[in-house]
């Protein structure tokens, strides 16, 4: 054989054996499918998961509307420019459930409360599509009363660590021992849940185990236990109100009590029996767009070059125990995606009682997505929207160059504790729309980070507000303890309790920041606030080096700000070059601050008084920058989601 022969059979072959793969392939789902069908728009495959173990690289499962309820697992990855895509066909929304129908019959148990028989285990229930309250004192109406503290109880004088004292605790004529306790205590920006040792109906007092994470500090103080919130559940006693529910594990049965009385068998009643809708581990070029998901979410684990888009979740997930870290229960708390180079983006989520949206690793994006009523506890380390480093052992400590993280455009409210966090590398967050936190807890900020491996972080571009809390301890954007290389520039912070802006540790720069309506008039808050004593040792958290004085190297220019502080008490920041052009009045003169326009007007003393900064104030218009975040005649920006949220989970 020639070799001119040769060549033209191996290329034959080649292209021969390369067509099946090189032929992208479309599966189509049904629920009115067959698994043993061709899987195509007229015989469509009834799962998921089939699908998804035919797949190669660059092949499509196209989910026809409906109702779905399974957990899809990958086996194969990906390609660059050849994914596996999970896509909603556009016809009608394409639900991905995590519950189980409750049928019929019921019979009533005493009132309007039913029960049944059943043989689930399940932590969440839902009516018609509405979550229904674990009969719980004191009661909370969902979703109306969500974020009303009226509905925890509150500590009175005699609490301790481990005691919780209360007058009002004998009018429940229940015994309360071996319940779950949901304590916001002590300093009040932690929540855990232990079980009660030991009560007795009529009395005052009950005990919980003393071995709160973290609590030392506090352990033999008198004060930050006698203005404790919490509340007490896992108990058939405490069903007393329409839209409560009480599963008893020992004997299978279900009690119900619905918002209108109604016999349960007339309604949809459904427990969440699953976490995961997708649940994909060391995948990569993953694609998942257009689902609606009702009590499920997804989780990526150690996963690259994937994406979730356009994707609503409403209930995404459900913890009953917020406790330490380390002590959760089994079931997800949170909508997590972990790895490299993964983006979220266009997503929303509504109403998890613990965290969000929780992003962990290298390069990776939160973009453009809704998120809301999350962490109905006040826990710190559960917030609506985290991003993270993934640490390898011996490098919890490395401080790169350059961002290692993006959040943007976000629009993230309503949360128990901070609402957007991020730590331990350096992240950019810019022009995201962040508002309505503290709703449960105390001293806490809307924007956190903290520690010296957030160096090189950026924050810039946001509008953030509503942070007052009970005792109006709220405060804006927070650089906390130990803080290094953080730039804080061109943000507009306004209505919280107690500071705008903070900025521990050093090396911080802090430029062009409209802050104003802090505090009360009774009680003015610190508007921008560079801490510059010594940094405090803390033994309960991880210590570094500490400094003998604050910001002693940073810069605070260009701020519209009432006041420049140096501590929580509104000491005044030392005079230095270091501080310069800042303008601490009250005579803003903005545009149309209630239509989110926080451009000076012309007559503004913001106009043309600031001092060019390369790299931050390029572009100005006039003699020079304005001071403040906006620029008269500038550029109008906008924070937050740039897409019409009718589509949006809990919308």
């Amino acid at each position: 054989m020639t070799r001119q022969k040769i060549s033209i059979t191996v290329v034959l072959l080649m292209l021969l054996f390369a067509h099946p793969s090189a032929q992208a392939r479309e599966y189509y789902i049904g629920t009115q499918g067959d698994d043993a069908n061709e899987g195509s728009q007229a015989a469509p495959f009834r799962t998921m998961q089939h699908a998804a173990d035919l797949m190669v690289p660059d092949d499509t499962c196209i989910v026809l509307n409906g109702r779905y309820t399974e957990t899809v697992r990958l086996t194969r990855s990906g390609e660059e420019g050849k994914p596996l895509r999970f896509t909603a066909h556009g016809d009608a929304p394409v639900t991905l459930a995590g519950t189980q129908p409750v049928p019929g019959p019921w019979e009533v148990y005493a009132g309007n409360i039913y029960k049944k028989r059943t043989d689930l285990e399940f932590i969440q229930l839902f009516a018609d599509g509405r979550m229904m309250v674990e009969a719980r004192w004191p009661n909370m109406r969902f979703p109306d009363e969500l974020w009303d503290t009226s509905t925890w109880a509150r500590a009175g004088a005699g609490s301790r660590y481990g005691k919780m004292v209360d007058p009002k605790l004998p009018g429940t004529g229940i015994d309360w021992t071996g319940a779950r306790a949901t304590l916001n205590v002590a300093h009040q920006f932690f929540t855990w849940t232990r079980t009660v040792k030991q009560h007795t109906a009529g009395l005052d007092t009950f005990t919980y185990a003393q071995d709160l994470r973290g609590i030392t500090h506090f352990a033999d103080k008198t004060k930050p236990w006698e203005d404790d919130y919490y509340y007490l559940s896992g108990k058939l006693e405490a069903l007393d109100a329409p839209g409560e529910w009480f599963l008893d594990i020992q004997t299978d049965t279900l009690y119900l009590w619905l918002p209108d009385g109604s016999d349960p068998a007339s309604h949809r009643i459904e427990a969440k029996v699953r976490d995961y809708a997708f649940d994909l581990k060391d995948c990569a070029y993953v694609e998942l767009e257009g689902f609606h998901l009702f009590g499920a979410t997804v989780r990526l684990r150690d996963c690259r070059h994937c994406q979730v888009e356009n994707c609503h979740f409403l209930y995404p997930t459900y913890a009953r125990r917020i406790a330490d870290p380390d002590d959760q229960e089994p079931w997800a708390d949170r909508t997590l995606v972990s790895g490299a180079y993964n983006t979220v983006s266009r997503c929303s989520l509504a109403y998890s009682p613990a965290s969000g949206l929780a992003m962990a690793g290298l390069h990776n994006t939160a973009e453009d997505n809704l998120i809301h009523d999350m962490c109905w506890y006040g826990a710190l380390w559960h917030t609506p929207l985290h991003m993270g480093p993934l640490p390898k052992p011996g490098e919890e400590d490395r401080v790169d160059t350059g961002f290692k993280g993006v959040i943007r455009n976000n629009t993230v409210y309503n949360a128990g504790n901070a609402v957007i966090a991020f730590s331990g590398q350096p992240t950019l967050v810019e022009y995201n729309h962040v508002y309505g936190g503290g709703l449960c807890c105390e001293d806490v900020s809307l924007l956190y980070t903290q520690l010296p491996a957030c160096a090189g972080s950026v924050i810039r571009y946001n509008w953030v507000h509503g942070c007052r809390t009970r005792a109006q301890r709220g405060l804006g954007i927070r650089g906390d303890d130990q803080t290094r290389r953080l730039t804080v520039h061109h943000n507009v912070v306004w209505d919280c309790g107690l500071i705008g802006i903070v900025v521990k540790g050093d090396d911080n720069k802090v430029y062009n920041n409209t802050v104003f309506d802090i505090g009360t008039a009774e009680h003015p808050g610190n508007y921008v606030d560079l801490h510059t004593r010594p940094e405090p040792k803390k033994p309960w958290r991880k210590q570094y080096p500490l400094l003998a004085r604050q910001n002693a190297h940073s810069e605070i220019r260009n701020n519209a700000a009432l006041t420049v502080t140096s501590d929580n008490r509104g000491t005044p920041f030392p005079p230095g070059e270091n501080v310069s052009h800042n303008y601490r009045g009250k005579r803003l003169d903005l545009a149309a601050p209630e239509h989110f326009d926080f451009r000076p007007n012309a007559a503004s003393p913001l106009v043309d008084a600031g001092r060019d900064i390369p790299g931050f104030t390029g572009g100005f218009v006039g003699k020079a920058p304005d001071i403040g975040a906006c620029e008269y005649g500038g550029e109008h920006w906008k924070a937050g989601i740039t897409w019409q949220p009718e589509d949006a989970a809990g919308s």
